[in-house]
């Protein structure tokens, strides 16, 4: 009875908030605008979710957590995405001189753990419903790191010179390569400690979401989660 009403809560947390962003967001004088666009997504998602929630049973509870979870992840993914583009844009069109560093760092990292989340939460969402079966070869530890080191190269040189934006899609792809493979040698026993990990993962990634747009609640959303 006690989670039922913290869900609530929190569920009743979260409208206020998306109703707050949706009405009362305003800079320099424009508020936020493609209503159309907003709630057509917020019809959709209310009706998907809805009834996946309906229809799941409570034995399947940890997957569809898992796969709830992985859209959270690709959420914050898309966002790092349509950001870069949205700076790129400006600078080509010459609205601004140059490219704050410390935002393309957050673009980086949201796009990287974002991606990571999403990707291994999917490779844990098919392991719990016994669609994917674990895998694991000698040196696959070695191979994660290398994946990592690559994707976080990457990302350092985006930062250094943000005109190269062809790296940010190197980046994703070395990214869902990390969050599969981290994944797909543990075991189903060890699955509830993964996909807490990931969940905290999505939560960080939501926290760059909140830096860069400035919303207060979407970063102490993220930092809660």
């Amino acid at each position: 009875a006690q989670a039922r009403k913290g869900n609530l809560l929190a569920a009743a947390g979260m409208a206020v908030a998306i109703v707050g962003t949706i009405f009362l967001y305003e800079t320099d004088g424009n508020y936020l605008g493609n209503y159309t666009w907003i709630f057509s997504g917020l019809a959709i998602g209310t009706v998907l979710g809805t009834l996946a929630a309906k229809k799941v049973k409570m034995t399947a509870m940890p997957e569809m957590v898992s796969l709830f979870n992985g859209m959270g992840g690709a959420c914050a993914a898309l966002i790092s995405l349509v950001e870069f583009q949205h700076l790129s844009h400006q600078l080509q069109a010459g609205a601004i001189a140059s490219v704050d560093t410390g935002m393309v760092l957050v673009i980086v990292l949201g796009l990287i753990i974002g991606t990571v989340s999403f990707s291994g939460s999917m490779v844990a969402w098919g392991k719990l419903n016994g669609k994917v079966k674990d895998f694991s070869f000698p040196g696959q530890n070695i191979l994660n790191l290398i994946f990592l080191a690559l994707a976080l190269a990457a990302g350092a040189w985006l930062i250094s010179d943000p005109t190269q934006g062809y790296l940010l899609y190197v980046i994703l792809g070395l990214s869902v390569l990390y969050g599969v493979l981290f994944v797909m040698p543990i075991g189903g026993a060890d699955m509830p400690v993964v996909i807490s990990l990931l969940n905290s993962f999505t939560g960080i990634a939501a926290a760059f979401g909140g830096f860069l747009y400035d919303n207060k609640v979407m970063l102490t959303g993220g930092i809660l989660v």
